[in-house]
């Protein structure tokens, strides 16, 4: 059977979409105590833990973080750095750029398809 190159493209479509998932994580920003620079102070955390922990995703999967804000007297969001956010930059969340800030108290859910890896990047994605 002779496929037409739309066919194929439509088949290599459906396929990458049959073989997604959905990577779900659930995350509350805390205060931490933690030396970055080489001196301990609080830094903000995400499930009490610092560095952050990162995101583990395939091309056509489905990322959905529910995030908490925990920290008590200061907003948050979470910019996700080496995430091309092709249609969603709504969801790339610079406080005050592309969204607004996270209460304290309050829950985000962010949700979008991952389309492409960065250049520098083909095997996994991280946030911070």
């Amino acid at each position: 059977m002779i496929f037409s190159s739309r066919a194929r493209i439509l088949l290599a479509s459906l396929a990458q979409v049959c073989l997604a998932d959905v990577v779900e994580y659930t995350w509350e920003a805390t205060w931490v105590s933690a030396s970055p620079d080489g001196f301990t102070r609080p830094v903000i955390g995400i499930n009490n833990v610092w560095p952050c922990p990162e995101i583990r995703a395939k091309k056509g999967d489905t990322i959905r973080v529910t995030l908490t804000n925990g920290l008590g007297n200061q907003t948050t969001g979470i910019h996700f750095h080496g995430i091309n956010q092709i249609s969603t930059a709504w969801m790339d969340g610079p406080s005050l750029v592309t969204q607004c800030p996270v209460p304290p108290g309050e829950t985000i859910v962010y949700e979008y398809v991952v389309r492409r890896y960065p250049k520098s990047q083909r095997s996994m994605l991280w946030c911070s």
